[in-house]
């Protein structure tokens, strides 16, 4: 692993894994991005940074966003809140070719934010956990990304045998328990973006539809309520290090990840 001028610890990761960024890097990268229509970019990044790095992030926030900041009790979660959407607007400002602090969103009934009028064929997602977050950029499809890190202090099997479907019950019931959490995340996650995709969150029961693992890393779903979740998202399953997991999902099925920055 290396340690950057930030404070930050990036891991070096192995071949073909997910990298987190640093984010003082990526607010100093320019020029513009661009994404094609059958391909996702995913952007990993830390979420820690000095004081004086943090106050700059803080700058490129809206006034709302600072004040939801403020908001928080805890100054991790001040810092963490303020790092991801300085990045975030950071990014979409070159994929928009507008300065970050112009960019203008909206938010939908169950809370998924959008890029308003400027760019509406540019869609993306934000997600974090811990001090990691992760960004997908799309202009074919609405999006959805989740990364977690597999915790331990959770009752995986409960959790499962009450919430999830039968056939991702059975899955995680047939792990080692050794292996248990690592996939009872692995689901999770796939299930996560899919729900931010469709754009409902949690709200909707994880039981009314159905990851299937066709590969090993792309996922399938079945929608048991059509009229609230379809049945078209396909998920992506991102190569991360162990004891992390991280998702994409978007419609249809030809389209690829493309880690950032490539």
């Amino acid at each position: 692993m290396t340690r950057h001028s930030t404070g930050v610890v990036a891991m070096t990761p192995s071949a073909g894994t997910l990298p987190t960024l640093d984010p003082a890097i990526l607010l100093a990268s320019d020029g513009p991005l661009v994404v094609s229509p059958d391909t996702v970019h995913v952007w990993a990044f830390a979420l820690a940074g000095t004081p004086e790095q943090v106050e700059r992030c803080r700058e490129l926030l809206s006034h709302q966003e600072r004040h939801r900041a403020d908001r928080f009790v805890f100054e991790r979660d001040r810092v963490r809140y303020t790092i991801a959407h300085a990045v975030m607007r950071h990014l979409l400002g070159r994929y928009c070719g507008l300065a970050p602090q112009a960019l203008r969103f909206s938010v939908t009934a169950a809370g998924k934010p959008s890029l308003a009028e400027q760019t509406p064929s540019l869609h993306f997602n934000l997600t974090h956990s811990d001090e990691r977050a992760l960004l997908g950029v799309s202009v074919a499809s609405e999006i959805g990304v989740d990364i977690e890190k597999v915790r331990t202090n959770i009752e995986a099997l409960a959790i499962s045998r009450h919430y999830f479907f039968g056939s991702e019950r059975d899955a995680i019931e047939a792990t080692a328990a050794a292996q248990c959490h690592d996939m009872f995340f692995r689901y999770w996650v796939a299930k996560e973006a899919v729900l931010k995709a469709q754009g409902i969150g949690l709200g909707f029961p994880l039981d009314r539809f159905h990851v299937d693992f066709t590969d090993g890393t792309t996922a399938r779903i079945e929608s048991f309520d059509a009229s609230a979740l379809r049945s078209d998202w396909r998920v992506r399953l991102l190569p991360c290090e162990g004891g992390w997991h991280a998702a994409v999902a978007a419609a249809g099925e030809h389209w690829a990840v493309k880690i950032e920055p490539s």
